[in-house]
């Protein structure tokens, strides 16, 4: 089976951790990325037959839906794979004679809170044989805003290769850590305040990820960013850390929870609704609703003991095998 995966954002982050895992588990995929990004890079290095255009001049640029027709017109998949809001919308306005599965890793237009963002949303979805949710709460999210009212879908969790992790080795136990994008979802300048706190208390914070607020974040003595890393780097750096502090505003999944529940992290975390689902409601991990910097400081200063789940739910065979299924089943329909 023929498969054109497809991701406008090729940078390094849940969604093209996904993808990358994705194109080295399919037999000869295709992967559509855009223009020099990591992920593209990633891809090549592996052999797999890459394609790029810029998906990032404009929501409006015509130009890229008709790119993206002039390489469904010349490979032909068997099945087209989408991730992501910005290459579903784009792929909504193109003629697809072959099954479309598109993966959402996160309805980023409904947390704008205004129109425009749902219509891109709805548009996005519009068109698919079959949508796949990161999150329960996901799913619930498209439902309560009636972006599904015919398209067939399910939940599955992302997943990893549990046994190709670093150990966790902390080499001070006053070193913490946080991992993602510097962005606003992420939350990254609110450890400023808590950092004014726990650093004269002799705690540092190693911020591993770039991003708009990178500069910014530096600033602070108690900080160190590490800039944009490939997804094993940045493990590695994260092996280190005491404890994971995710003060994120809002998630689709939260690869990074994961991730440290199965180095054995201590875990502090946004009380939001898709890190309710990995930490089983604070279970695993200390979950904070309320946005007080105090509120973490006093989280941190009180200790947090290791996570010890059953991960089953999150290896990479687990989700794999279901999408094989998805596969077949979209494939077979079409024949």
């Amino acid at each position: 089976m023929k498969i054109l995966q497809i991701v406008a954002d090729g940078n390094p982050g849940g969604g093209t951790t996904f993808v990358l895992e994705m194109l080295k588990s399919l037999k000869n995929p295709l992967f559509l990325c855009q223009k020099g990004s990591y992920a593209i890079r990633e891809a090549s290095a592996l052999g797999i037959e890459t394609y790029e255009i810029d998906f990032f001049t404009s929501r409006f640029d015509l130009r890229i839906p008709w790119r993206i027709q002039k390489i469904l017109r010349d490979t032909s998949p068997d099945l087209t794979h989408v991730h992501g809001n910005r290459a579903a919308f784009f792929l909504s306005f193109c003629r697809n004679p072959s099954p479309i599965l598109y993966t959402v890793h996160g309805l980023h237009g409904l947390y704008n809170g205004n129109a425009l963002g749902k219509w891109g949303e709805k548009q996005a979805l519009r068109s698919k044989d079959h949508i796949v949710f990161v999150s329960k709460w996901e799913e619930t999210l498209a439902k309560k805003n009636n972006l599904l009212p015919h398209a067939n879908h399910q939940v599955i969790y992302n997943g990893i290769h549990l046994k190709n992790l670093p150990k966790h080795q902390p080499r001070d136990g006053k070193l913490l850590g946080f991992l993602g994008r510097l962005e606003t979802p992420k939350d990254p300048l609110f450890m400023l305040d808590v950092m004014e706190i726990l650093g004269p208390q002799g705690y540092h914070l190693k911020m591993i990820g770039g991003g708009t607020f990178e500069q910014t974040l530096k600033k602070s003595p108690y900080i160190t960013v590490t800039g944009t890393l490939p997804r094993e780097k940045a493990l590695e750096e994260l092996s280190k850390v005491s404890c994971v502090i995710a003060p994120s505003k809002w998630e689709a999944f939260g690869l990074v929870l994961v991730e440290s529940l199965a180095l054995g992290i201590p875990i502090i975390a946004a009380n939001i609704p898709a890190f309710h689902e990995i930490l089983e409601s604070g279970k695993h991990g200390i979950l904070i609703s309320e946005k007080n910097p105090q509120k973490y400081a006093a989280a941190v200063l009180q200790g947090v003991s290791p996570p010890s789940p059953s991960l089953e739910k999150f290896s990479w065979e687990q989700c794999f095998t279901k999408y094989m299924a998805i596969f077949s089943d979209l494939k077979r329909s079409n024949d």
